[in-house]
């Protein structure tokens, strides 16, 4: 899979000179279309290597706001063996993935009927999610969405036309009494969920003026989110939506209302809100292309740059794929692909740019979702 800094990098070497919202508005709609193009590709192509499909995950000393969970390695199951997810009390998650389709390489046939989703606990058990829709009758992707705690487990079901939020620790389940006719569903669809399950932000089509929708899971009351803007996340009462052309950020609380902060410059890859309540980190695209060695620290209230943090540590061969969660207020999660197509997240220390390794994931899957990470990469 081609990393999203190596896109845009090769779309602004490539590009003829035009004025930088132009060369950015290519850059991002370019990125858009080539991911989805090279998903696809690498879905069939995963099968060859991956053989018997594994759910492994090697955590590497990792202490945050979810609690420590010491180093250890889970041995992959087989995927033959595996259960679906059970009703009641299961244990948080670790990430989510999308099983590529079978390939018969003699007869030259792909199979994506059995495709489906599938979740994996943070101490490594692996279950599957046939319930959550994974493709729609125009063969469009479906996502799902893990909370930032991995607690809660939001998808779409065929069954019910409607969005369905799994706490995973209480074993309640809910499904949203607002019917979404699975027609909506189109090129890029995102899903978001809020830590307790209340809220899903359902984004129809990516980078279209199809507008969104906030769902209120308990009372079913809905908020219109205009298809310009993204949703990065749902964090204490407040949507956290971008629009990637300007760029600007509105924390939209979930009844509605607020106003979006103008940057002065165009930025992508935002992580959440920080602990502090008004710093995001997010990649700066330039005049030159992607900055792809430094974080930029803005501020959310009043759209100023407060500083670029310079990365160091992170491997050579390979590239970032997103910016994500703030472990603390000095550290935000870095998510980064692999030459092979591993991933592991970093916490990135915002005083000194050095890079941590928090956790490797196995090349399971070229659709793979973290918990508060909004689609799959």
């Amino acid at each position: 899979m081609t990393s999203l800094r190596k896109t845009l990098g090769d779309i602004a070497d490539e590009a003829p000179p035009v004025s930088l919202s132009d060369l950015a508005d290519r850059a991002v709609a370019g990125h858009r279309r080539r991911r989805r193009a090279t998903l696809t590709l690498a879905a069939v192509a995963a099968v060859v290597a991956l053989g018997v499909g594994t759910a492994g995950m090697t955590l590497v000393g990792s202490r945050g706001d979810y609690g420590d969970y010491g180093d250890y390695t889970v041995t992959p199951q087989r995927a033959d063996t595996l259960p679906e997810l059970p009703d009641g009390k299961v244990e948080p998650l670790g990430y989510a993935y999308q099983t590529p389709c079978k390939v018969d390489k003699k007869r030259r046939h792909v199979d994506c009927g059995a495709v489906e989703w599938r979740v994996v606990t943070r101490t490594g058990t692996t279950y599957r999610v046939p319930q959550a829709l994974t493709e729609t009758a125009k063969a469009f992707r479906v996502p799902v969405s893990i909370s930032r705690d991995g607690r809660m487990l939001a998808y779409y079901s065929r069954q019910a036309q409607a969005h369905v939020v799994r706490d995973l620790v209480s074993g309640s389940t809910v499904t949203s009494s607002v019917t979404v006719k699975e027609e909506r569903i189109g090129v890029g669809s995102m899903l978001v969920v809020s830590d307790d399950g209340r809220h899903v932000v359902f984004d129809p089509r990516e980078g279209s003026k199809d507008p969104g929708l906030l769902i209120d899971m308990r009372t079913g009351k809905t908020v219109s989110i205009p298809g310009e803007y993204e949703a990065i996340g749902i964090k204490d009462g407040v949507a956290q939506l971008v629009r990637y052309r300007k760029t600007d950020l509105w924390l939209m609380p979930v009844t509605g209302g607020g106003a979006p902060v103008r940057f002065d410059g165009v930025f992508i890859m935002f992580s959440e809100l920080s602990p502090d309540g008004r710093t995001v980190a997010a990649f700066e695209f330039g005049k030159r292309g992607l900055e792809r060695h430094s974080l930029t620290l803005l501020d959310a209230k009043t759209g100023r740059t407060i500083r670029k943090v310079v990365i160091r540590g992170l491997p050579k061969a390979g590239g970032v794929l997103d910016t994500s969660l703030w472990r603390n207020r000095a550290e935000v999660t870095l998510f980064y692909l692999h030459n092979g197509g591993s991933r592991s997240s970093y916490a990135i220390d915002i005083n000194t740019g050095r890079a941590r390794q928090t956790a490797r994931y196995p090349n399971v899957s070229p659709h793979m979702l973290f918990p508060g990470v909004v689609s799959s990469k």
